[in-house]
């Protein structure tokens, strides 16, 4: 990390098929969220980067927020 800190990290966010899949460009970093029951989102086909200096639970919690963003855009959740 450097002095600006992990939010200058950017995300990417792409909806393929039935599945909401966010990504940190440069990185392994990926989660794969689906339509769970009770207009939940499920992630899955989670990947880390042990080799990269950001902090995986800090890209869990982008991305989470992100997909659900995506996810009501899309009209999955109300």
């Amino acid at each position: 990390m450097d002095e600006k800190g992990d939010n200058h990290y950017a995300i990417e966010v792409a909806v393929v098929d039935d599945s909401i899949i966010v990504t940190m460009p440069g990185t392994r970093y990926r989660i794969v969220y689906r339509q769970g029951l009770d207009t939940w989102l499920v992630a899955s086909d989670t990947r880390n980067d042990a080799d990269f200096p950001f902090r995986t639970f800090t890209f869990r919690a982008r991305a989470w927020t992100a997909a659900n963003d995506k996810a009501r855009e899309l009209g999955w959740l109300v």
